[in-house]
């Protein structure tokens, strides 16, 4: 055989192929896997590690914004009353408990969409909870620690459903000693839902461990919890963040860790490496056979790595986008608790002051106007969407009043409900205040006069009440109440509502209508030099109906 001899031309064609294109391809092949590889781990390790660090940083804010709007409440007179009784006075500790589950209970609840449950204990062995502590798998008294003023306690599961244990300490304010103390539980599925698309459970998990023990404290797998974490990972797991390649399973998983600074608690990001890499492997085989079979098949093969490459592109662009949406959201978050920052009761309290120092002082006015600025205050600040009583309201508007008066020398008003009707006639918070202030302003004060009477009257008629708001100022042309009446009378509310510019009255108008419908609402009975007068139409109903309201 003369290996020498000229080589056909399709052994030249043929060795041609396989030096310049199968070889160099293989070669290319296998570098560009390992390559490709390689940045998608690096980039899954970015992204979960910017994941995990987001996701700790909410935790850790969620926890200081709950720190602080509950820094005050072991102090509440009503706390340390709870921790000094003796249960044996049930009576007593019963009506304290009523009060603080209807006053200081809605406070913590309210604006929490995580909140779960509350349960609160005293040393002396009085006990105030709802239904979750009766829930709980362990007496979560043994996991108060009396020094901790506040402390995460621990994860359990709920009705299937994971929550987080919060302590917050009841100190005594004449021994200072520790006296119980309030145990607060939020649902921990929706403070780790990040809204970002991610389902942790599916392809990845979601982790938390209790760093001092070793275990998994929550694991979105229900299976693992309270299972003890692998020993190759606490090896692996020695800073306070970072990331390893656990390739002791069949299924390799890429693990990035993070241990909070406030709670102390490790939290954990499970991803399986073939969810990465996808069809890679495959590719790299189909790839290679083809290369060695013909040309043509090489160009397939080609264009399905550029696909590929471009679904790589994509998951990765997503990803970036995904990171955008956390930091937007982050920031949204800080604003939140920036806001949240402007405690209610830090105006309460330093109402109270004013007040003490009035009676301390005897300036009685002083004393009075602070107390009903106060009541003002936590009237306007209660929830605006469901109705109260019409008494509550009265109430409300008397101590508006007689604030208006220490301004007004000449006001003078009057009230004139029959007292069976304030229980039976429902309505919205701060609805006759905008009213009033149209009065004094637009009635009196654009005139030149100085705010003289005001009266209010109310009357009962099948299933209205019609409370009549009347002074003796100057009204409003016939024009203007005409066009003010047809717009409270019509049925297309918003519409209807661009042609009044008094948007006080407009506000109080639409929202009866809307809440109640036709023909509840505002309407003027008259308006002229004598005075004028607004009609509130109410729904009514007799005694026996008064528990149908929602």
């Amino acid at each position: 055989m003369n290996w020498f001899r000229p080589l056909s031309i399709k052994k030249k064609l043929t060795l041609f192929f396989l030096v310049f294109f199968c070889i160099p391809f293989l070669i290319i092949g296998v570098i560009w896997y390992n390559k490709t590889t390689q940045t998608i781990e690096n980039s899954a390790v970015y992204y979960n590690a910017q994941w995990i660090r987001q996701l700790n940083k909410r935790l850790d804010e969620y926890f200081a914004r709950i720190k602080l709007d509950t820094q005050t409440l072991p102090g509440d007179p009503r706390i340390q009353q709870f921790v000094k009784y003796d249960p044996s006075d049930a009576y007593s500790l019963y009506l304290l408990k009523s009060e603080i589950s209807q006053e200081i209970y809605p406070k913590i609840a309210y604006g929490n969409n995580e909140f779960a449950g509350f349960y609160m204990y005293s040393v002396k062995g009085a006990v105030l909870g709802d239904q979750i502590a009766n829930r709980l798998g362990v007496d979560i008294r043994d996991s108060v620690e009396p020094d901790e003023s506040f402390k995460v306690i621990g994860i359990q599961k709920v009705g299937g459903v994971p929550v987080v244990m919060v302590q917050r300490s009841i100190f005594d304010n004449i021994t200072f000693g520790f006296a119980g103390a309030m145990i607060y539980a939020f649902s921990l599925d929706r403070l780790l839902d990040m809204d970002d698309g991610r389902k942790p459970g599916e392809d990845d998990h979601i982790a938390i461990i209790d760093t001092a023990n070793h275990q998994f404290l929550y694991h979105s797998d229900f299976a693992k919890w309270g299972e003890e974490v692998p020993g190759v990972w606490r090896e692996q797991m020695r800073e306070t963040s970072g990331y390893f390649i656990d390739r002791t399973a069949e299924e390799h998983k890429i693990i990035v860790y993070e241990t909070s600074k406030a709670t102390g608690m490790t939290l954990l990001s499970e991803v399986p490496m073939n969810q990465l890499v996808g069809t890679l492997p495959n590719l790299r085989m189909i790839t290679a056979i083809v290369g060695l079979i013909i040309l043509a098949l090489a160009f397939i093969t080609f264009n399905k790595i550029l696909l590929e490459v471009k679904r790589l592109v994509e998951v990765i662009h997503l990803s970036r986008i995904e990171h955008k949406d956390m930091e937007l959201k982050q920031r949204e978050a800080r604003l939140q608790a920036l806001q949240s920052q402007i405690n209610p009761h830090f105006l309460y309290n330093s109402l109270e002051i004013i007040n003490s120092y009035a009676i301390e002082a005897k300036v009685r006015p002083i004393s009075q106007m602070t107390v009903m600025l106060a009541g003002m205050f936590r009237y306007s600040a209660s929830d605006p969407r469901h109705p109260v009583p019409l008494r509550e309201e009265i109430h409300h508007i008397r101590n508006y009043l007689r604030i208006q008066q220490e301004r007004y020398e000449q006001l003078r008003f009057d009230i004139a409900v029959e007292e069976k009707d304030l229980d039976q006639v429902q309505l919205f918070r701060m609805i006759l205040q905008p009213i009033i202030e149209n009065v004094i302003i637009h009635a009196y004060e654009n005139h030149g006069l100085h705010p003289g009477e005001v009266l209010i009257a109310g009357q009962a008629e099948d299933s209205c009440f019609k409370l009549q708001v009347i002074d003796k100022g100057r009204g409003m042309d016939p024009g203007t109440m005409a066009k003010f009446n047809k717009a409270f009378a019509s049925e297309d509310v918003e519409s209807a509502g661009k042609t009044i510019r008094q948007i006080g009255l407009w506000n109080v108008h639409s929202r009866l209508r809307l809440a109640f419908g036709p023909p509840y609402g505002l309407h003027i009975l008259h308006s002229g030099e004598e005075g004028t007068c607004f009609e509130v139409r109410l729904p009514y109903r007799p005694a026996d109906e008064i528990n149908t309201w929602s």
